[in-house]
């Protein structure tokens, strides 16, 4: 049967610019900070290449589902296999149990090409450092199975009811994009990662196969000048390199930007192999890079993650650099000696139920590793069952509770012990979630019950809110006045404590590796309106934070504000020793006394000068029992103090409890 697309090398020449850009940015983002959309160009081109085989074939009459899913299963299962095995195999040896156990639910669901699901339901405040995942990019390759999945369906629909596949095109790529902004403004977490909103992407490559199948022609002459053909690959080339180079990762995506650059790979594929650029990317060492791109695309990631991982967090330059050469030559030994091979060999036709078999085998090995809890018992992490059980936070709810609440009232951390005649409140974001557990055991032990009425990064500050769209800036405000409103009519309370994070809501900026993704917008002043206010973060944070305390102080409650606790910036599992570590230096989990009290020092301000103009204010800090001799660690006598890298667990809550207890004079 002859091939529905031609070989053009210049194609290939453009995936090794997709995959280079990637593995620079993830080696070094500062070189490249658009070097992620290396994944948006992979994209386009496999829409391109992937509809031009669709459309011909099903022109032809030649288009067989069983066919076209076993070329898919030749091209991706064999390289895809080994990176699996490899992969789980070394976490076996370096990962703790959790960190297993989320590499194998991974895995799991990689294998089941859903990978980009499980991630949208990590992704928020408290997701671990992409570089923690050692399998976080398959995310692209549950993309682009999701829409190889569909597409062959909606073209013969498209066939079926004489419908033109280009309109089709072009209104699913229109729904997309709308559908991206939609998500935006509603969930930003899923937006990365969500098949919808990335549609449109691989929808621009079906857009130019489209062009070309109905021409007849892999090589279209359809731009007459040749010089016309030339300025377009230029015109392609100057906007990819315009977005590789000027582009931040962290803005919001998709970005009415992204439409350019990746415009601009169309424009390449579309001026064909003889136009000037093309002819460039058509040269030998272009060629080869993107011959073995899928491959290296695989390797890259799991390497330069437990390079990271063993050296937690902050390894040295070129061991990344060498994690990258290494990959290169890992892809060009699985595409010489497995890729090709299994695609091109005698027994192809053969070999499909042996990948699907081995496939099955994966998932069925990476359940049994989910469902062991991460294989605690391997030798390699033994030693360190103990300490992480101390990491293991808290429920956030509890029935007593949410019946305080009617429907969805309740906010996300609500829990009661010991409800009585006389309680304290424990209010806040999540670090007031953390607290619970110490001062509810000491507060008992005093006669009084607790109640913890919290939310997750939106801490209850009255005209004061937080959220990277409107939608989620409402949900807090929301929130907010549902908490206060509630401790309002409680009767029983005699004394509230507020607790939450600082520099975060002040400058929107995470602390360490452990927060190198955390990008979010600084809290920010809102009117009984609904209407922003010109305040900056500060005056939002105080004005809000005192607002609460007003409020609260009418209701004739004792209230006190417990300082946020040093950021360690890193894991608290890097308090103990790793598994395995590749240079044997390891910074533990302390930060230095200078570093934190510059992070802290215009948060700690404000609060001083609310003390200083609120003399009734009670100032919680517990800064003493955690830093001494310039540092603040997370480990103190073998407990881990720290569930993370900024909250307390429940050994950290206890040591900080008779502070609280002593300030509300229980």
């Amino acid at each position: 049967m002859r091939s529905a697309v031609a070989y053009r090398a210049d194609i290939d020449g453009l995936r090794a610019v997709a995959v280079l850009s990637v593995l620079v940015f993830h080696v070094a983002p500062s070189a490249l900070p658009g070097g992620f959309l290396g994944v948006d160009i992979f994209f386009v081109i496999s829409g391109y290449l992937i509809s031009l085989i669709l459309l011909r074939e099903q022109a032809d009459g030649r288009f067989r589902f069983g066919a076209f899913y076993a070329r898919r299963i030749r091209r991706l299962f064999p390289a895809l296999i080994a990176v699996l095995i490899a992969t789980l195999g070394f976490g076996a040896f370096a990962l703790f149990a959790d960190e297993y156990e989320r590499l194998a639910r991974h895995a799991y669901s990689a294998i089941a090409f859903v990978l980009n699901f499980r991630l949208m339901g990590e992704a928020g405040y408290f997701d671990v450092a992409s570089s923690a995942k050692p399998l976080l990019h398959l995310w692209s390759l549950s993309v682009e199975e999701q829409f190889y999945l569909a597409w062959p369906i909606v073209l013969l629909g498209a066939r079926r009811f004489r419908i033109d596949a280009g309109i089709v095109i072009v209104v699913l790529a229109v729904l997309s994009l709308a559908f991206g902004a939609h998500l935006a403004a509603r969930n930003a977490d899923a937006l990365y990662y969500h098949p919808l909103a990335r549609g449109w992407e691989l929808l621009v490559g079906a857009g130019v196969a489209w062009w070309h199948a109905g021409r007849g022609d892999v090589l279209p002459a359809v731009l007459e000048p040749r010089s016309a053909r030339n300025v377009l690959s230029v015109v392609g080339l100057l906007l990819i390199a315009w977005a590789l180079f000027t582009f931040d990762e962290h803005a919001l995506y998709p970005r009415p930007g992204m439409i350019a650059p990746l415009f601009g790979v169309a424009a390449l594929i579309a001026s064909g192999h003889g136009a000037t650029v093309n002819r460039a990317l058509a040269a030998k060492p272009l060629v080869l890079v993107g011959l073995i791109s899928y491959p290296l695309y695989l390797w890259h990631w799991p390497l330069l993650s437990y390079v990271r991982i063993a050296e937690s967090g902050t390894p040295a330059g070129w061991l990344l650099w060498v994690a990258a050469l290494l990959s290169v030559l890992l892809a060009w030994g699985t595409y010489a000696w497995i890729e090709r091979p299994i695609r091109h060999g005698w027994a192809r036709r053969r070999v499909v139920p042996v990948l699907v078999g081995s496939m099955l085998g994966l998932m069925l090995a990476s359940r049994v590793v989910v469902d062991s809890g991460g294989l605690p018992d391997r030798h390699a992490v033994r030693y360190a069952r103990d300490a992480e059980a101390q990491m293991i936070r808290e429920p956030r709810q509890d029935g007593s509770c949410l019946a305080l609440f009617s429907g969805t009232d309740a906010p996300v951390y609500c829990r009661q012990s010991h409800p009585g005649e006389r309680m304290i409140a424990l209010v806040g974001d999540s670090h007031a979630h953390v607290l619970f557990p110490g001062v509810s055991e000491l507060a008992a032990s005093k006669g009084y019950g607790t109640l913890l009425l919290a939310n997750s990064g939106c801490p209850p500050f009255d005209g004061a809110v937080t959220g990277r769209n409107e939608a989620e800036r409402t949900t807090c405000a929301r929130s907010i006045e549902f908490i206060l409103s509630a401790l309002e009519r409680d009767g029983r309370l005699a004394a509230v404590v507020l607790a939450s994070r600082g520099p975060q809501y002040l400058d929107g900026k995470g602390f360490g590796p452990a927060e190198a993704n955390y990008h979010y917008p600084p809290i920010a002043g809102r009117g009984r309106d609904g209407l922003a206010s010109q305040a900056s973060p500060s005056q939002a944070f105080a004005r809000g934070l005192q607002a609460t305390i007003d409020r609260l102080e009418r209701k004739g409650l004792r209230v006190a504000y417990f300082l946020q606790v040093p950021e360690l910036g890193v894991p608290a599992r890097d308090c103990l020793s790793r598994p395995l570590t590749l240079t044997g230096r390891r910074e533990g989990c302390a930060v230095s006394y200078e570093i934190y009290r510059a992070r802290m020092a215009d948060y700690r301000s404000l609060i001083e000068r609310m003390r200083a103009t609120d003399r009734s204010l009670i100032v919680i800090d517990a800064e003493r029992l955690l830093c001494s001799n310039d540092r603040c660690s997370g480990l103190r006598d073998e407990r881990l103090l720290y569930a993370d890298d900024n909250h307390l667990s429940v050994a950290g809550s206890r040591l900080v409890a008779p502070l609280v207890v002593e300030a509300l004079g229980l």
